[in-house]
């Protein structure tokens, strides 16, 4: 059985679960409709690196924490989104090849199942929000952001995630 919580892959999680922390709730900007962030970023990574049980674990642990650090009431909807996400990054990613290819089709699953239809539900069950209106909107916002993720992903791995995982093994 593999040991998913070693001292080395707790203290790289802690610190994705910090940087995803910081990158979603201080460095996201809002164009328009659209929020670009990069709270992504660790938890891809985390992903890659530890596999699916841990991404999600890294999901879900910043998702609390970040909506509990920011006063913010924490809802379940939104933090099985974040286990989704966790989920699918490990699945797509996890002792794969990181070709444009993979990592494109993670992507778009994530934007049209996560991001556009579940996002779009939680806005109207949680907020209240006409369902067309939250499916449009959290649909421009996944369109937007495919590229930007796309190429992030691979040129994180590229440059920061496949040296990791040779000093890991």
């Amino acid at each position: 059985m593999k040991k998913y919580f070693t001292a080395n892959t707790l203290a790289g999680a802690a610190v994705l679960i910090a940087l995803n922390i910081v990158m979603t709730r201080l460095l996201s900007v809002s164009v328009g409709p659209v929020r670009i962030g990069f709270g992504f970023i660790p938890i891809a990574l985390g992903s890659m690196l530890y596999g699916p049980v841990m991404g999600t674990v890294i999901s879900v642990v910043a998702d609390v924490l970040g909506a509990v650090l920011q006063g913010a009431g924490y809802w379940p909807g939104f933090g099985l989104s974040a286990a989704l996400y966790g989920i699918t990054y490990g699945l797509f990613l996890y002792n794969r090849e990181k070709s444009y290819k993979t990592i494109t089709t993670c992507i778009m699953v994530q934007a049209v199942m996560i991001d556009t239809l579940m996002g779009a539900f939680w806005f109207y069950v949680y907020a209240g929000m006409a369902f067309p209106a939250a499916l449009i909107g959290r649909g421009i916002n996944a369109a937007a952001m495919i590229p930007i993720k796309v190429i992030m992903m691979k040129y994180l791995w590229k440059y920061v995630g496949a040296r990791i995982e040779k000093i890991k093994n």
